[in-house]
């Protein structure tokens, strides 16, 4: 007999997924995808080399993957792929954007370029993707943004930028899910916490963030990752929320 989280889930099953931004956590994101069934294209914006990795392993789980191009920040950048898309896959399912930025700076050393960049990442490489991709999703169709933590809880010093521009990524995907909702399609927002830390970040200090967290359950980045891959896989296939922002942050935000 078929259980509920088979008929639910089960429902991604030959679906089309976009992930914007393919590695390292995007990348666990698109295996768990891929083993539900779900064709993935999966978009980079300066290196190729993740994003064509995590496409080999989608494939070896027998389903389709392509890798392109796109600046998320950019509007013909992004029209390029959703006409890409339409033309090989026919249509989108599932769209996920998690093009990002995360820059230390006091707001002393605050300039322009570093709004810019965030601004781009985050607002734009959110908004130009939900805007055009819209036009081939479906009803049924789902929307994960990427905010963060501080969009629910405490605030980061020294990440000013950073946090402005993830607590209007809320905004949009609210904004959104109420002028695509007559469509039917859903948008939500995933808001992490200590997920996993940069390359160049100390590991000692992660080890504190981590520990500082008030859900004392011991857990490593492999579980943290994969947590939030299950956590989009949710996203993805639920139809009762819309609008909403979901915190992954081991109660942060307490």
């Amino acid at each position: 007999m078929e259980t509920i989280v088979q008929r639910h889930i089960g429902r991604l099953k030959g679906k089309v997924g976009w992930i914007i931004g393919g590695k390292r956590v995007g990348r666990v994101i698109a295996r768990a995808f891929a083993e539900q069934g779900v064709d993935l294209i999966l978009t980079y914006n300066r290196s190729a080399k993740d994003s064509e990795e995590s496409a080999a392993e989608v494939k070896s789980l027998g389903r389709r993957a392509a890798v392109w191009q796109c600046d998320a920040a950019d509007q013909s950048s992004v029209a390029g792929v959703v006409e890409k898309i339409k033309k090989e896959f026919g249509k989108l399912d599932v769209l996920i954007a998690m093009a990002s930025v995360f820059d230390t700076m006091p707001m002393e050393k605050v300039t322009e370029r570093d709004w810019d960049k965030n601004i781009g990442a985050h607002i734009l490489g959110t908004f130009w993707p939900i805007q055009l991709a819209a036009r081939i999703m479906p009803p049924g169709s789902h929307i994960i943004t990427i905010a963060d933590r501080t969009s629910v809880g405490p605030m980061y010093p020294n990440y000013l930028p950073y946090v402005v521009t993830k607590e209007a990524v809320v905004g949009l995907t609210r904004a959104a899910a109420k002028e695509l909702g007559g469509r039917g399609i859903i948008a939500n927002a995933i808001a992490p916490g200590p997920i996993l830390p940069a390359p160049d970040f100390d590991r000692e200090e992660w080890k504190k963030i981590r520990a500082a967290s008030p859900l004392k359950i011991p857990i490593d980045d492999r579980e943290a990752m994969e947590q939030f891959a299950l956590l989009a896989i949710y996203l993805a296939a639920v139809t009762m929320t819309s609008g909403n922002v979901y915190s992954l942050d081991q109660g942060q935000n307490l």
